[in-house]
């Protein structure tokens, strides 16, 4: 009877999962949300959030390496993450208006 409820779990979470992507995919037709533009925009925003993630990170690790040791590094590292979501978020609202 395991492996009955494993597959049953399987279908059910693959027709969610199919539903969710096919609504996506209307609205984001209906929206434009897949057109030249809207790539463009998220291109340049991934773009300058990688570059701020990745130069923060570095500055933090080694910082938090020579003050701190390894306790304070994780919490930094962790904060870099959020640091580096609100940048993607900044990013798009600025490109979104240049472009």
């Amino acid at each position: 009877m395991d492996w009955l409820s494993t597959a049953s779990g399987f279908i059910v979470g693959f027709g969610v999962v199919s539903i969710i992507a096919l609504i996506y995919w209307r609205k984001g037709k209906k929206d434009r949300l897949f057109d030249e533009r809207y790539e463009k925009v998220h291109v340049k925003a991934r773009t300058v959030s990688w570059i701020t993630f990745v130069g923060l990170s570095y500055l933090l690790a080694i910082a938090a390496l020579i003050i701190e040791g390894l306790t304070l590094a994780s919490m930094l590292l962790t904060s870099l993450y959020g640091v580096g979501l609100i940048t993607y978020f900044i990013a798009v609202l600025i490109y979104n208006r240049k472009l």
